[in-house]
């Protein structure tokens, strides 16, 4: 959790002491040195005041709060964090909706109303965050303990949305991808609304364990391409090839 304004790149850019700052760099190599790649966010909620810290590490579908002080995290290592030590487990979804504008004004204002709804509707399970790239796809929604990112999720779609969310489900219309799956298997996911763990890719084949056993999904690139606009900051448009995922 950081409260003050965010800039464009919050993370490296901030007015948090060196200790803490220098504690945040660690964690992220010493997960790389694992072969584990960690994604750093600031989150906070603007309405509100509380006197503690919020601080949360969601992995391999779990989420882990813990609250205090900067200099009470900074004690913690990757493995503390992998014990849950001091921690308590999440259990209910939180949402965390990118609303950092001096990244890329879609976010502020995609965002933003979106953050409004969903605190109607989830309380404080609803949290602010910066960047999570993607700017296109705003208003941008990280789901956790679920792992899911989801884009364009605008605040009139936010009933349904929240709905299909705290049910377990992922919502495939505004899905972008799970963070745990190789991008293959994120894309493959969307189409088999049962599925379990990922077995195995093979090819162009990502095999998924389900309630009526093994399914397989065949992943390729499309034959054809879009013109889209990346951002709202930008006038030249990108050229992108999405993949396309055919169950069966």
């Amino acid at each position: 959790e950081y409260r003050p304004a965010w800039r464009a790149k919050a993370i490296q850019d901030n007015a948090l002491q060196a200790g803490v700052q220098g504690w945040l760099d660690s964690l992220v190599a010493a997960y790389q040195a694992e072969g584990r790649i960690a994604r750093p966010q600031f989150i906070r909620r603007p309405e509100l005041d509380d006197a503690a810290v919020t601080f949360m590490v969601g992995a391999a579908g779990k989420l882990v709060q813990f609250t205090g002080r900067y200099e009470d995290f900074t004690a913690l290592t990757v493995g503390d964090l992998g014990a849950h030590k001091g921690g308590v487990t999440v259990t209910e979804p939180r949402y965390f909706v990118c609303t950092n504008g001096q990244r890329d004004l879609c976010c502020a204002r995609f965002g933003r109303p979106l953050y409004t709804r969903l605190r109607e509707l989830a309380g404080d399970r609803v949290w602010q965050t910066t960047h999570v790239g993607g700017h296109r796809f705003a208003p941008n929604v990280l789901a956790l303990p679920q792992g899911a990112l989801y884009g364009r999720v605008f605040a009139d779609e936010a009933d349904d949305f929240v709905r299909t969310v705290e049910r377990g489900d992922l919502s495939v219309s505004h899905l972008r991808g799970r963070s745990s799956l190789p991008p293959a298997a994120q894309v493959a996911e969307s189409v088999v609304p049962t599925a379990g763990a990922l077995c195995e890719i093979a090819g162009d084949a990502v095999t998924f364990d389900s309630p009526d056993g093994p399914q397989t999904v065949r992943v390729r690139p499309s034959e054809c391409t879009y013109d889209v606009l990346p951002s709202c900051g930008k006038t030249e448009t990108e050229t992108v090839a999405p993949l396309l995922a055919v169950a069966g």
